[in-house]
């Protein structure tokens, strides 16, 4: 049960796409090996590029519009080089039925009329594209008028001519239309699944995807298909056309193309796929001089080794041991050992060479032998070693970079609210030490008042004298603390001062404007019909934000609006000032901005806050008034 429900959470999300776009490269090679006089003898990118368009599947469901584009053109290509591959053609059908969860209304019906035409666009240049394909071909069997002379190029004649008389099938652009059309259907009535973001949103959710750790393994996985793919055809080519892999066992260049699937554990495991591709490499290097995949997938897994988590001493010592052993290997190994390699040598007859040197030669066996590994070519694959380091201490700072400012963040987090409960811990004992003191007398001397009473006036007068003069004394030590609280030039904390409303803005505003600063206020609405806690929350956003714009953004002009509907109290405040970064304000210990933040969401509000250096600030608040959402 446990594999079925990753099985199912696989396929959930587009993990289920990289798998079948591992299933459609795989599908492509046997289309591809079950055609061999067609594209044989064609220019090597075309194949290729059939060959790796399949990877596109593993879009289907985060960039759609390019996977139909991608795949649609794969489809064309795979006609100029013999047939249309029917595989890419369904990989294009399932891009287009993710497009209109992904893309917007506009989106999908340029891009279903595109993968609809576009076919048809490129059969008029056909015969151009495919002569550009087959170079050979075509000018083997036709002449400089376009005459068919008869001359074969490698390609049987009937086979070339089927190639050239191919066209664009009508009917899979019905198919790509009709499945567009099924699809836009089908989205339409379920649009609460539909989840259309912009293309940088698809750009982010592709890096994030392919950056997650449990997706990791079919990535490799796709990634060796691929690797796998380009090695075969190149083998298969080279086996077809003029290579000398008949003197190997028939099994042999499959085997080095299926060693490229060692790619998969390049990261856990990156010494597995460094040693069968470095013996895969030596192999295929005796039998032809042109073989750039295996040596490609060869450096791939150099640089995995590099950048992968092994120790650099042992990756030294790996790299330096396979690397050289390369060459000497291909300088040691004489006739016992080739012929144990390469069986089809032993039954090749001697003959003296040329010129007589009284020697009996095997001319096969000097022509491969000759082949020996350059240094060269081993000391160029140090090149992929090289970027792998250097791949490797990129991360490692990246990540030591990430970590370090985290820490950061959270020691500023830590000494706010460590400074925050220090202060409270002091107002508390000042409040309980003096304040309370002088309020406890008070009570006392309001219950003695009956005994008082029974006194006379006298005693009456004196102790209401007694509460008064505990009463100033509590106004005294409460007006020293405001003092202290106050800011180094003087400014009162706006939290101290009594609590106000909306019709004291005017005030505020006047206090604030100067010669330097012109402040005006525009009140729409009922003030009145805000509740008193609304008007505290407005009222105090305000005096926070003309602080900031003082303190801070030395402008010249700032706007104050206020706006008192039915439901909703509107607040804005805009300042021509410098400005700044809301992120580095965020991080840097400005609290006063995480005040207002806390104060409209008690009130269960929104605050904006849009400012950018050198273009000013504006802060903005809607407070609902209705009766407040359940939590």
């Amino acid at each position: 049960m446990s594999l079925v429900r990753r099985a199912r959470g696989l396929f959930a999300d587009a993990g289920g796409d990289v798998v079948l776009a591992v299933l459609a490269v795989g599908l492509t090679q046997v289309w591809f090996l079950g055609s061999t006089d067609d594209w044989i003898y064609a220019r090597l990118g075309f194949p290729l590029f059939v060959a790796a368009v399949p990877v596109l599947v593993a879009l289907c469901r985060i960039e759609p519009m390019v996977a139909v584009v991608g795949l649609a053109l794969g489809a064309f290509g795979s006609l100029l080089i013999g047939n249309v591959n029917w595989v890419v053609v369904a990989g294009c059908c399932l891009a287009l039925w993710w497009l209109p969860a992904r893309c917007d209304r506009r989106t999908v019906l340029v891009t279903v009329a595109a993968v609809t035409a576009l076919p048809f666009g490129l059969n008029l240049i056909r015969v151009d594209l495919a002569t550009m394909a087959l170079p050979s071909v075509y000018e083997g069997i036709y002449d400089e008028n376009g005459v068919l002379t008869g001359e074969m190029s490698g390609i049987a004649q009937d086979r070339a001519e089927r190639i050239y008389d191919l066209s664009w099938p009508w009917w899979y652009s019905v198919l790509f239309l009709l499945v567009g059309v099924a699809s836009w259907l089908w989205w339409s009535r379920h649009s609460d699944r539909i989840e259309v973001k912009a293309e940088w949103q698809r750009r982010q959710e592709l890096g994030a995807f392919l950056r997650r750790p449990d997706r990791i393994l079919v990535l490799d996985a796709l990634l060796a298909t691929v690797m796998s793919s380009f090695v075969l055809l190149d083998l298969v080519r080279d086996v077809v056309k003029d290579g000398n892999w008949w003197t190997a066992p028939g099994w042999m260049p499959y085997a080095v193309a299926c060693s490229a699937l060692t790619l998969v554990v390049r990261r856990r495991w990156p010494v597995v796929p460094v040693v069968v591709l470095a013996v895969s490499a030596l192999l295929t290097y005796w039998q032809t001089w042109n073989s750039w995949s295996v040596l490609g997938a060869l450096g791939l897994a150099v640089y995995s080794l590099a950048a992968g988590r092994l120790k650099p001493r042992w990756i030294l010592v790996t790299a330096v041991a396979v690397l050289g052993a390369l060459p000497l290997i291909a300088r040691v190994v004489r006739y016992p050992q080739m012929i144990l390699i390469f069986p089809e040598l032993d039954k090749q007859p001697f003959s003296f060479g040329v010129p007589e040197d009284g020697i009996l030669h095997n001319t096969v066996y000097d022509a491969l032998v000759d082949r020996k590994w350059p240094v060269s070519l081993s000391l160029l694959l140090l090149l992929p070693l090289s970027l792998g380091f250097l791949a490797r201490l990129y991360w490692r700072n990246r990540e030591a970079s990430q970590r370090e400012a985290a820490l950061e963040q959270a020691a500023a987090e830590q000494d706010a609210a460590k400074v925050v409960l220090t202060e409270r811990s002091h107002i508390a004992r000042d409040l309980h030490d003096v304040v309370a003191h002088a309020v406890n007398l008070m009570v006392i001397q309001a219950e003695t008042g009956p005994d008082l009473i029974a006194r006379g006036d006298q005693d009456v007068l004196a102790g209401f004298q007694r509460i008064g003069d505990a009463g100033r004394r509590a106004l005294g030590e409460l007006d020293r603390m405001l003092s202290a609280l106050r800011d180094a030039e003087g400014v009162p904390d706006p939290e101290l001062t009594p609590q106000p409303g909306l019709s004291d803005l005017r005030r505020l505003v006047k206090d604030v404007a100067h010669d330097g600063l012109v402040v005006e206020l525009d009140v729409q609405g009922e003030t009145e019909l805000a509740p008193t806690g609304h008007q505290l929350a407005a009222y105090r956003l305000v005096q926070e934000a003309l602080t900031n714009v003082v303190r801070h953004a030395e402008a010249s002009k700032v706007v104050v609006m206020l706006e008192v509907q039915a439901d909703e109290l509107r607040v804005e405040v805009s300042d021509n000032g410098h400005g700044f970064d809301p992120e580095v304000a965020r991080t840097g210990g400005r609290h006063g901005l995480a005040g207002m933040r806390e104060r409209v969401r008690i009130h269960h509000g929104t605050l904006t806050i849009d400012s950018t250096p050198a273009r000013g600030t504006s802060v903005s608040a809607r407070i609902p008034l209705t009766a407040e959402v359940s939590r």
